[in-house]
């Protein structure tokens, strides 16, 4: 009995790292394929309570109404102060946004995806 924990509970974990990691890619995806892209200009980093490390805030305009904005993930490098940025937001509802860096963010997800096989086949 103790040994099959031993093997079933690293491959559900195993598992959950890798839909975890298919669902990041999804709604990743398809954030940036269905928003509308545009520019806004970096206001710096930005650390709330529970943060780990800094975020990026922006501001950005739509139809003349000015919006601000926070990256959802954090960075170790990021964008000057005053420097434009590249966003894309939701067209039905503008106050969605999201900083278009995807070089780490898509590094990451694959990563974490290619952790949970790692684990799975070692349990296996």
């Amino acid at each position: 009995m103790l040994s099959a924990l031993f093997v079933l509970l690293p491959i559900l974990f195993g598992l959950m790292l890798v839909i975890s990691s298919i669902w990041e890619y999804m709604s990743w995806k398809e954030r940036f394929t269905n928003w509308t892209g545009g520019m806004a200009t970096s206001l710096g980093p930005v650390k709330e309570h529970g943060d780990v490390g800094p975020r990026l805030a922006y501001e950005y305009v739509v139809d003349g109404i000015s919006y601000k904005g926070r990256s959802s993930y954090m960075k170790d490098r990021l964008p000057p102060t005053g420097e434009d940025i590249r966003i894309y937001y939701d067209p039905a509802d503008p106050q969605e946004s999201e900083w278009y860096d995807g070089g780490m963010h898509r590094f990451f997800m694959f990563g974490v995806g290619l952790i949970g096989l790692f684990i799975i086949w070692l349990a296996v």
